[in-house]
């Protein structure tokens, strides 16, 4: 049996009521299949990132890009049943709880270790760059590929946070996949490793 695909909007569907999908957007037949919202599935990934063990670093480096106030959203792209079960298709997004130079200073001082860091004349953004950048400069020596990596990494953060205010929405993940399942409280996520999945905007 092919799995039924529900694509442009994730609808709960039961007993011929249409809900938040209009007849022109609804495939032609459901089959009686009751699809979860957009909200119902966010739900169950949100859950899902706050109490994997695997998670904690990626948890962390949310807290540090987005603020304590930051969050992931998660925007549903595709829908497909999967005989009791749905796999969601969908993109992370962070949403920024403070401005991105606040957020570049906080993850660069990360990335400097604590005795270099005491060294530097004061605690901010450009000092914590500047370092960053000559790191990167004396590596093309003996190790150029590091060396491209990290500079590559610095100009893709600054072209991603530089500038962004609280609240602008940064795309961290593309092509993601969970299957979504059933369970006695609601709904149930578990990842999926997906081939297409891209990340950017975030510190390799």
């Amino acid at each position: 049996m092919k799995p039924f695909i529900l694509r442009g909007c994730a609808c709960f569907v039961a007993a011929g009521a249409l809900g938040a999908c209009t007849p022109s957007s609804t495939p032609p037949a459901l089959g009686g299949i009751a699809f979860p919202t957009d909200v119902q599935i966010s739900e169950a990934l949100e859950a899902q990132f706050a109490n994997d063990r695997h998670s904690g670093a990626a948890r962390e480096l949310v807290r540090t890009l987005g603020g304590d106030k930051g969050k992931l959203r998660y925007q549903i792209h595709q829908v497909i049943y999967r005989q009791g079960a749905y796999e969601a298709r969908y993109d992370a997004v962070l949403v920024m709880g403070q401005p991105g130079t606040q957020s570049l200073q906080s993850l660069y001082a990360s990335m400097i270790p604590e005795a270099e860091r005491a060294k530097l004349p004061q605690a901010s953004l450009e000092a914590y760059e500047g370092w960053l950048q000559q790191q990167a400069e004396s590596l093309k020596k003996n190790s150029p590929s590091q060396a491209q990596a990290l500079a590559g990494t610095l100009e893709m953060l600054g072209k991603c946070y530089r500038g962004k205010e609280v609240g602008a929405e940064i795309t961290v993940m593309q092509g993601l996949g969970a299957l979504i399942s059933p369970e006695c409280k609601g709904l149930f996520a578990e990842k999926l490793a997906l081939p297409d999945t891209t990340v950017q905007c975030l510190p390799a």
